[in-house]
């Protein structure tokens, strides 16, 4: 009886095992000794703030993933330029990484402005491109090969200026924007007319001015005269807080609601005390989120960043996507063989389109059928020096 019980413990013993081992996914060890990822991060320019903090998101996650065994085993090696935040450069660096670094992927570019001209160009190059900042919308429609994690403008700036006039009393405003800049200008000319309707806010009059534009008071003097409630900005941030500061100088009580690029600590570190009550928006919250993996990705940026700076959204959604390029080569079956590079390119691609519900950290990232995630949105507000979600 003895031996008949050991015998059939050692059988449940096995069956469990055997359960356990089918159960845990197995991904295949890659080929080679390294999975080469390109990176567009435009570092210098006008968007600088927000390619910083993609590089460092990037940088990031790429030493975490190393440290826990690298993608099928193998450490990712990162070649990466930047793109001045520029259209016409990243061409050409795309194009490099494409055919002479042979990346299986990019992470960026940022900016809707490289994105508007990148993407077109990777149907011809057939590689897999994702932004983590750009919000100009539709311009993931321009290429399958082209996804953007992260929320485009409209989506960002509806409860964002429902706030803004509930707070301050807002029933009329003016619009200033970049003219050269690819988000600033749809923000401008047809995001904030239209939201300013759908709310109730009459538009008085709108603004254009160029990157280079440097003296905002011409444009401040014209707006003191019309005397609006609220002032809307579809800018980069340094050029948000200039205009800030001559509203101030000038004696203008208005109240501020910027676009996607001004919800960025340089905003406050440019414009000080003139920003202050400043709304904006944001496509990933950390002020106050309990989030261990949050609270721990803030703290390791802060030591990387110029002045130990809060990072903005950009750099937690390169840092997810990452940990998605991570997920989506372990689990589609890419080979990483010099002779199925192309292959593998169009196994990224297919796990891209068609992922949902990644828990990262910048929140839960869906691709939509254009190629542009989807996930919750954060009202900000600059308070005694510093964003706070409202």
């Amino acid at each position: 009886m003895k031996k008949d019980r050991f015998v059939l413990s050692m059988f449940i013993v096995f069956i469990l095992v055997t359960c356990l081992v089918i159960a845990v996914p197995v991904h295949a060890k890659l080929a080679g000794d390294k999975v080469k990822v390109g990176g567009l991060f435009g570092v210098s320019g006008v968007c600088a703030e927000w390619g910083t903090n993609g590089k460092i998101g990037t940088e990031i996650a790429v030493e975490e993933i190393n440290a826990a065994g690298g993608i099928g085993g193998l450490p990712i090696e990162i070649t990466w330029y930047d793109d001045e935040c520029k259209g016409a450069p990243v061409i050409p660096l795309v194009e490099k990484l494409t055919k002479k670094d042979k990346v299986l992927v990019i992470n960026g570019p940022c900016q809707s402005s490289t994105c508007e001209v990148a993407f077109p160009k990777l149907n011809r190059l057939k590689i897999v491109s994702i932004a983590f900042c750009s919000s100009k919308p539709g311009l993931s429609k321009l290429s399958k090969w082209g996804f953007r994690n992260t929320l485009t403008s409209d989506k960002q700036l509806d409860p964002a200026v429902k706030k803004w006039k509930a707070k301050y009393g807002i029933k009329t405003a003016v619009v200033i924007y970049n003219s050269e800049d690819a988000v600033s200008t749809v923000e401008g000319k047809k995001i904030m007319p239209v939201l300013f309707e759908k709310h109730g806010i009459k538009l008085l009059k709108m603004f254009s001015f160029q990157t280079q534009t440097v003296d905002f008071a011409p444009f401040i003097t014209e707006i003191k005269a019309l005397n609006p409630d609220g002032i809307g900005i579809g800018s980069c941030y340094e050029a948000g807080a200039k205009i800030a500061i001559e509203a101030r100088r000038q004696g203008i009580k208005a109240q501020f609601i910027g676009g996607a690029c001004n919800s960025t600590p340089g905003l406050i570190e440019v414009g000080g005390e003139a920003v202050e009550g400043y709304y904006g928006s944001t496509a990933a919250w950390i002020q106050g989120n309990p989030d261990p993996r949050v609270i721990k990705f803030v703290k390791e940026f802060k030591k990387r960043s110029p002045a130990g700076k809060d990072p903005t959204y950009g750099g937690l959604r390169a840092y997810d996507n990452m940990y998605i390029i991570k997920k989506v080569i372990e689990e589609e079956g890419v080979t990483n063989k010099p002779g199925d590079l192309q292959k593998d390119r169009e196994k990224i691609r297919q796990g891209w389109a068609k992922l949902k519900n990644y828990p990262g950290i910048s929140g839960v990232t869906t691709m939509n059928e254009e190629g542009d995630g989807q996930g919750g949105v954060k009202t900000l507000v600059v308070k005694g020096g510093e964003f706070l979600v409202k």
